[in-house]
Parts: C-alpha cells; sequence; structure tokens
C-alpha cells in the first residue's frame, strides 16, 4: 500500500499486512485510519486508499 506524508509528500510503500494488523490492533476512532510516521520529515502520513476492517474507505483526496 502506498502511504503519503501530509505535509512533505512523500511516498512510502507499506505492506498491506502491516496496515491490517495495525487496524485490527486499534481501539481508537474507527473514522481515522492507521496512521504511520513519515521517515523524511516526522509528520503524518495517510494512504492513497484503503478499505478498513470496519468498512470505512480512506482516500488521500478526501484529505486535500
Amino acid at each position: 500500500m502506498t502511504y503519503v506524508c501530509l505535509l512533505c509528500d512523500a511516498k512510502e510503500k507499506i505492506p498491506y499486512a502491516v496496515v491490517r494488523e495495525f487496524d485490527r490492533m486499534d481501539e481508537g476512532d474507527p473514522s481515522v485510519p492507521p496512521m504511520f510516521s513519515c521517515e523524511k520529515c516526522g509528520a503524518q502520513m495517510y494512504p492513497e486508499y484503503y478499505k478498513g476492517i470496519h468498512g470505512i474507505e480512506y482516500r488521500l483526496s478526501d484529505m486535500k
């Protein structure tokens, strides 16, 4: 899966299985997808597209 930094637009590939596991373990707000930190600048990264375990679809285009 491709995640994009919300600050510097850096892209990072994160294995789907890792994203899914983070989603499964997260007991927080289901309206927010699993988030990761940008290795380049430290800001939050958002998935280009991800359908979460609760059926919610997250799109980077919704953030911009």
